[in-house]
């Protein structure tokens, strides 16, 4: 069988070993090419996957960090903080404002909320324990004092278990100076949830995990042993440096010393630190004790990095058992094919194919009437047919090439001579077209050919009949143009120049007018201040007189009065101890309200721009709570005072009573003089009240004339803008009129 099988004898054998390896190696290279790209696109899927993964992690922790950021910065915009800062030492505005800001602490879970002077020492916290620390240090403080609002490192305080992260604003006044700055600490609590909601979520034992430059985990929900570990043995220069800072309390040192083998991880971080980058990607031994594929992102507002974790084994398995079972039936099929083929070529092809190299020989050798005699339908009876068509052809393909050649030659002549009257055609358009460039319009062609050519030649010249004229149009257009632009500019010159001497006039006629009112309302004052007096003596010259008739008549009332003014007196005193205690009542209101204001303008302020309407609405009422309160003291004052005063009224009326008698007599004596002096004085009152009139009228003559000339002068000075504005328009107009007729000029029509 292995001497049938002869590779040097029979073109069936190799055809069909050609075939075997033809078929089976490509199968087997694509099959391997094809795992190959299902793993390298399966493992391109899943690091996708992870980046995105990834990135909708550090979204949201970055949303986080940016809204407490904004909640600090908030703080520091209250007005409340503002004032504590301008009078530290005044209680009131410290208890008011450590109520305000534990409100805000309580109402979204921060550790504690602080206010520092311009010093870095705090004033004023949440924490009673931290007030008058000193924290000038600290670099975010150190960035908020120079401006700029910061987050801190994670650490722990001293005295305390809990891992901190600190938020700070600089506070400015109306002026922006630069007078304090609020520090709010918080717990990474949220964070580690954030961070915990990526367990699993890329297929088992996948997980994320927060770290800093050095590659301290910061968040590893998944491996709570691990948290605050580095990844790698820090360098010993760093170690000593956190230790001396005691970032994490007093176990820094022990938490420090206690790192992992995690290299990979830990290279990955400090080279995307060095290198600046977006993200970084690197396989290696995961905290499971497995193999996975890891990317590495930075985070924009802090220096941190977030590392997201998935094991190998749950997108390489399916590609795995995928390749084999493909080798498996790759191999079997091309093995059933290859037998198959052996026993169908063995049959169809050896027979045919020994007379075909029969009649070849005979062929080869001259005998042109020799034939193949195959009837059938595949390849190889056609094979057979063209064979014998091909010495019927042989003489009649020597006649062919001979007539072929004849005609090539005319043929090549007859292009020439086209090609040649084509080139004279277009070189006559082409000169054509530079003379109408150049702008002569008065050019025509002389059109000789028919076909495309020719309408072309007849389209050129209608193009330049109706360029011409168009040209012709805007020339006249744009000399109209010139002409009305130097009669528009004369004019606005003209206008602009009167409307500036109106202006001038009209300036020191107002000057003028302002001196003339000065000197009538003077006037007017005068005459006024004499009516009044000569008004006020004649009503007191005649009240002095109906005064003494009524005294007597008066005095015997005033025992009666005295006594019923007593006991409205007593009645009056009781209704303002009524009053004391409703005004106890508005106080408490007020301060109310007060608190109200203070709170909505925090939820006003945490709602940005959607809430500064509302903020202006609590700022109005705090205003009012603010005037309520301080009118409450001050009726509580006067209330007092009315009290003493009705407790002294009561003794006055006693002794009134007493000079009753003596003030009739002497009221009788009075009235003959007074009698006489309101004779005197009401003659010099009604002259003095006519020259007072006619002053005022004066005065009000000369304020409408100066409102007048204020509202002309405003009018002119608008009006004289205007005319400086068309008086450039006009000049901008000219000068392109007088650059459309130079552009223009330059076709001859």
């Amino acid at each position: 069988m292995i001497r049938a099988f002869s590779l040097t004898k029979s073109l069936s054998n190799k055809l069909i070993l050609v075939a075997f390896l033809s078929v089976l190696l490509p199968m087997l290279v694509l099959t391997l090419i094809n795992n190959y790209i299902v793993s390298k696109n399966q493992r391109d899927v899943a690091l996708e996957r992870i980046s995105a993964e990834a990135d909708s992690t550090i979204d949201r922790i970055e949303l986080y960090l940016q809204e407490r950021q904004r909640d600090t910065q908030v703080f520091a915009e209250l007005t409340l903080v503002h004032e504590l800062l301008e009078q530290p030492s005044d209680r009131e505005t410290q208890d008011r404002a450590r109520l305000l800001l534990q409100s805000a602490r309580d109402a979204y879970d921060y550790q504690a909320i602080s206010i520092l002077d311009t010093d870095g020492t705090i004033i004023l916290s949440t924490d009673t324990s931290l007030k008058n620390q000193d924290r000038a240090q600290r670099s975010e403080v150190q960035a908020a004092l120079a401006g700029r609002s910061s987050i801190s490192d994670a650490r722990i305080e001293p005295g305390s278990d809990v891992l901190l992260l600190h938020f700070t604003a600089p506070i400015y006044d109306n002026q922006r100076s630069l007078i304090g700055v609020v520090n709010s600490s918080m717990p990474l609590n949220a964070i580690d949830t954030i961070v915990a909601s990526d367990s699993d979520r890329a297929g088992a034992g996948s997980y994320g995990l927060l770290v800093d430059s050095h590659a301290i985990r910061l968040s590893i929900p998944d491996f709570p042993e691990l948290h605050l570990r580095p990844g790698a043995p820090l360098d010993e220069n760093v170690l000593q440096s956190l230790v001396a800072e005691q970032i994490f309390g007093e176990q820094t040192e022990t938490l420090l010393r206690d790192a992992t083998d995690a290299i990979d991880a830990s290279d990955s971080v400090k080279q995307l630190a060095a290198s600046g980058g977006t993200e970084a990607f690197f396989s290696g031994i995961d905290n499971h004790g497995g193999t996975s594929e890891s990317v590495v992102k930075p985070l924009r507002s802090t220096d941190w990095y977030y590392m997201y974790r998935v094991p190998t084994s749950t997108f390489e398995q399916a590609v795995q058992q995928q390749t084999r079972l493909a080798i498996g039936l790759t191999i079997i099929a091309v093995a059933v094919s290859i037998t198959v083929m052996a026993l169908l070529t063995r049959r169809m092809l050896n027979r045919p194919l020994r007379q075909l190299v029969e009649v070849s020989r005979a062929i080869a050798a001259g005998d042109l009437d020799r034939r193949l005699d195959l009837q059938r339908r595949d390849e190889i009876g056609t094979l057979a047919q063209s064979f014998n068509v091909m010495a019927d052809t042989l003489a009649a393909r020597i006649t062919a090439e001979q007539e072929a050649q004849t005609e090539a030659h005319r043929l090549q002549q007859a292009e020439a001579q086209g090609r040649q009257q084509l080139e004279q055609t277009v070189a006559a358009y082409l000169a054509f077209v530079q003379q109408i460039a150049q702008g002569d319009l008065t050019r025509r062609i002389s059109v000789q050919q028919n076909g495309a050519l020719g309408q072309l030649g007849q389209g050129l010249n209608g193009m330049v009949e109706n360029l011409q004229g168009l040209t012709s149009q805007v020339q006249q257009a744009s000399a109209n143009i010139a002409a009305a632009a130097a009669e528009i500019l004369a004019a606005t010159t003209q206008q602009a120049s009167s409307a500036s001497e109106q202006s001038a006039a009209i300036t020191q006629t107002t000057t003028t007018i302002e001196e003339v009112r000065a000197i009538a309302l003077q006037t007017a004052q005068q005459a006024a201040q004499v009516a009044r007096d000569s008004q006020t003596a004649l009503g007191v010259a005649r009240e002095g007189a109906q005064s003494v008739e009524a005294t007597v008549n008066g005095m015997n009332r005033i025992g009666q009065q005295v006594e019923s003014i007593a006991q409205t007196i007593l009645a009056l005193s009781e209704q303002t101890q009524a009053i004391g205690t409703i005004i106890a009542t508005v106080s408490e209101i007020a301060d109310q309200s007060n608190l109200l204001a203070l709170n909505a303008a925090i939820e006003a302020a945490r709602a940005g721009e959607q809430g500064k309407s509302f903020a202006v609405v609590a700022q109005h009422v705090r205003d009012l709570a603010e005037r309520s309160k301080t009118a409450t003291v001050q009726v509580r004052e006067l209330l007092g005072e009315i009290q003493r005063a009705t407790n002294a009224a009561v003794l006055v009326t006693e002794e009134g009573s007493k000079g009753v008698e003596a003030g009739t007599q002497q009221a009788a004596q009075a009235g003959q003089v007074i009698h006489r002096i309101a004779s005197e004085v009401e003659g010099g009152s009604q002259a003095n009240v006519q020259m007072a009139a006619a002053a005022q009228q004066q005065t009000t003559g000369v304020e409408q004339v100066g409102q007048a000339m204020e509202a002309i002068q405003q009018a002119t000075t608008q009006a004289l803008a205007s005319t400086r504005q068309a008086e450039r328009a006009a000049q901008d107009l000219h000068t392109l009129a007088q650059s459309l007729q130079q552009t223009v000029a330059t076709y001859r029509l």
